[in-house]
């Protein structure tokens, strides 16, 4: 056999060697990158929906537990009272001094206002000279107008202060009735402070938490980059939570797109609603594909996406 033959010969059987070797090694890590980027992303959605769940009991047993607190005072109210906040009734020592137990008892409580038929009354609380601004004011007219009607009521959150001091605070507020007749307001000032920390808490490994009400709007969110008030309906996982109809409030954990500035990241995000608050817990974390495929390079883009520019109203969601 000439010579010149046994070289294509010995290529061929080079070829088929590493054909026979490398293909299945290709295929089959393929397949457990496949399998791998699966098992991470069902992980993932399970965690998200253990930890937005989580917080949602929490919420809606303190919002329950502060409800219960607020009959309590509005009953205790009525009986030292005796049915009559009119005129100076309601700025008796006895009254105050209850207002101020409620408030020292009650960490989250930054204030606590009684307001009589003729709108008039007492307030107690932690917030010294910030004590019931023009917006906490017009809450509290909000409230009033709703205890009016015989109905409790549950404000939009506001922002209170700027920087370091900044808190974010909501009103929830209740009749107060004698006799089958209104005779006040009994209002609270929630500091969410405490909805911060179990945020802060969760947006661990990736993940960023933060609470919207029904219009898509930020309550409370993990980081000072989030604005309370800022409309986060931008992002899929908030979209769907505001048009599912209130009577189908049900858990939702999904993959979805996010493009800003010319950049688009791939977000795993759920929504988890509390009825009782109409608000929903959400959160959202980089892709377990894009993870698995992109490395570093993945998330530095999704870190650009999720961030505005300056002139664009300052939130960041994952």
């Amino acid at each position: 056999m000439p010579s010149s033959w046994r070289i294509p010969i010995l290529w061929l059987m080079l070829c088929v060697l590493v054909a026979t070797s490398v293909v299945p090694l290709y295929f089959y890590g393929s397949n457990v990158v496949a399998i791998n980027r699966d098992r991470l992303k069902t992980n993932e959605m399970l965690l998200q929906n253990t930890i937005t769940s989580s917080l949602r009991d929490d919420l809606a047993q303190r919002h329950q537990n502060l409800l219960a607190m607020l009959g309590n005072l509005a009953t205790a109210i009525e009986v030292s009272s005796g049915g009559n906040l009119t005129e100076k009734h309601v700025e008796a020592p006895e009254l105050r001094a209850l207002l101020q137990q409620f408030v020292s008892s009650t960490p989250d409580v930054a204030s606590v206002t009684l307001l009589n038929a003729e709108k008039k009354g007492i307030s107690a609380g932690r917030l010294g000279p910030d004590a019931l601004d023009a917006f906490m004011q017009r809450e509290l007219e909000r409230a009033f107008t709703a205890a009016w009607e015989g109905r409790q009521y549950h404000g939009q959150p506001l922002a209170l202060g700027a920087g370091k001091v900044e808190r974010t605070l909501v009103l929830v507020s209740t009749p107060i009735t004698a006799g089958g007749r209104f005779v006040g307001l009994l209002g609270v000032f929630l500091d969410l402070k405490f909805v911060v920390t179990r945020l802060q808490q969760a947006s661990q490994g990736g993940m960023e938490a933060y609470v919207v009400d029904k219009q898509g709007r930020l309550v409370a969110g993990a980081t000072p980059a989030f604005a309370t008030g800022q409309d986060l309906t931008r992002y899929e996982i908030v979209r769907n939570f505001v048009v599912q109809p209130q009577a189908q409030q049900v858990v939702e954990t999904k993959e979805f797109t996010f493009t800003q500035n010319g950049r688009t990241a791939e977000l795993l995000g759920t929504y988890s609603p509390v009825p009782s608050l109409n608000w929903a817990l959400a959160g959202a974390v980089v892709g377990a594909a894009e993870r698995g495929s992109g490395g570093a390079g993945c998330a530095q883009d999704h870190h650009a996406a999720a961030h505005p520019d300056p002139a664009e109203p300052r939130h960041r969601a994952r």
